[in-house]
């Protein structure tokens, strides 16, 4: 449930049944977590420069790094959070891969009100998800409002060391000030808001230090607005051991195989490594270091590659069914084909499109609206067939549920895992499979924050 906490007004959200993984037993609420929407100065320039001004979600636990927001939550039972604002604009979170209730996947923290929103849920899932807003995400996301929701094992087969990294680039001047021109309506038909300045964690090129006694689970997370980020660890064996918070057969990774989307995230395991891991970004032309990871001299090794995670309860799709097929066409962007689009009950030509600041369409229409791209019931096989017609990659999260790539290019790909995020290339068309989850409206958005802001989001509805 969803409800204010004050005298004002009680809001009462709709329960879901969530089926407990095996073995899992309910115990207490994870309760008296937070999260709080403030705003914070912070040295991101280096000790000694001058500090920035921006926003973030402070959380219940954030020792373990700092400027980093993180909650913690165990599979199978329930997490009981307050969200609290004290800024001056309203923020619309979402929590990214999550498949709870819908109306608590979406909440909407209001304004500098002395109300505090409690939501409660049950994460089926055990994996790394995050937080962070969906309405003038190129604003919110890019001064600083993004967290870690770590949803442990309900039954963990190993004890590991949990090391976030959590990647972000700004855009400073070099008094540290943030540089505005949020929702730039060339920014959002192109590339999107990148940064200048790289962080980890928060903090400028930080030391993080490994424990002796447990291997390193690294949890990956890229909080960019829209930068793709190839990250390299020197000096390190890797195992990949989860994709947007859902397991996968355990490999080893090379130095070109870790490419994470805006919003996307990855759980690694550090089998073997020096004293010292320098972190980087492949920038193209160069590289640079954001982190060093300090390695014990005892550190406990990962060892081989066969210690999958244990497995999350997925859809279980009956290959007798025959699916529905979806059409889901993306068009927009510098040269991507848009002539025109309906916004609100308008149909409007591409400049008059761009003078209100939207520059993409799913499906021909351009932003939330009264109008669904589907509708199905639970449990119902759905195959999303959608056909990128911009000559940009494209991430997309849908909402709520979990899927896998059947084709793509019309080639069948073969022994995919579940996912939540899918990158799918410029002009190429991209099949997805999934089963619909728990009834609601759910949405299908860009993870590059100033085209979901422009007209890249879309929604459709579960009907019990």
């Amino acid at each position: 449930m969803v409800r204010h906490i004050t005298r004002r007004r009680v809001l009462q959200g709709a329960a879901l049944a969530v089926a407990l993984p095996r073995g899992a037993v309910a115990q207490d609420a994870y309760s008296g977590q937070f999260i709080e929407a403030r705003k914070v100065s912070s040295r991101l320039l280096g000790a000694g420069s001058p500090a920035t001004d921006h926003w973030r979600l402070a959380t219940t636990h954030e020792s373990l790094g700092h400027e980093l927001a993180i909650l913690r939550a165990k599979q199978g039972q329930e997490l009981r959070l307050r969200l609290i604002n004290t800024l001056d604009e309203n923020v619309w979170l979402h929590f990214f891969g999550v498949r709870g209730p819908s109306d608590m996947m979406t909440v909407n923290m209001e304004a500098g009100s002395s109300d505090a929103a409690e939501v409660v849920f049950t994460p089926p899932d055990a994996g790394t998800f995050w937080f962070g807003p969906t309405l003038n995400a190129s604003r919110q996301r890019a001064m600083g409002l993004y967290g870690l929701l770590i949803v442990d094992e309900a039954m963990p087969q190993t004890t590991y060391f949990d090391q976030p990294l959590v990647f972000e680039d700004w855009m400073l001047g070099d008094d540290g000030k943030l540089k505005q021109g949020f929702g730039d309506i060339e920014a959002a038909a192109g590339e999107g808001r990148q940064g200048n300045w790289h962080t980890v964690n928060g903090r400028l090129k930080p030391r993080l230090k490994l424990a002796a006694d447990k291997p390193a689970r690294l949890r990956l997370f890229n909080a960019a607005n829209a930068r793709d980020l190839k990250i390299v660890f020197k000096g390190a064996d890797l195992i990949l051991l989860s994709l947007d918070g859902q397991p996968v057969k355990p490999s080893e990774i090379t130095f070109s195989d870790l490419t994470l989307a805006p919003g996307q995230r990855a759980d690694v395991l550090l089998k073997d490594a020096v004293a010292e891991v320098p972190v980087s970004i492949d920038l193209g032309e160069d590289s640079l270091e954001v982190a060093y990871l300090e390695v014990p001299p005892a550190h406990a090794q990962g060892g081989s590659a066969d210690g999958a995670l244990p497995g999350n309860p997925l859809p279980v799709v009956d290959p007798a069914t025959v699916p529905r097929e979806i059409s889901v066409a993306i068009e927009g962007g510098l040269k991507g084909g848009l002539k025109s689009a309906r916004l609100g009950d308008q149909e409007l030509d591409l400049r008059a499109l761009l003078e209100k600041g939207i520059a993409w369409a799913v499906n021909g229409v351009a932003g939330p609206s009264a109008a669904t791209l589907f509708e199905a019931k639970p449990g119902e096989i759905l195959i999303l067939a959608i056909d990128n017609k911009t000559q940009f990659a494209q991430p997309l999260h849908v909402h709520g549920h979990v899927w896998h790539v059947l084709e793509q290019a019309g080639v069948t790909q073969e022994n995919q895992s579940w996912r939540d995020t899918a990158v799918i290339p410029a002009m190429t068309q991209l099949k997805l499979a999934m089963v619909a989850g728990t009834p609601g409206t759910w949405a299908i958005q860009s993870l590059v924050a100033e085209r979901c802001d422009s007209g890249l989001f879309a929604a459709f509805k579960i009907i019990a």
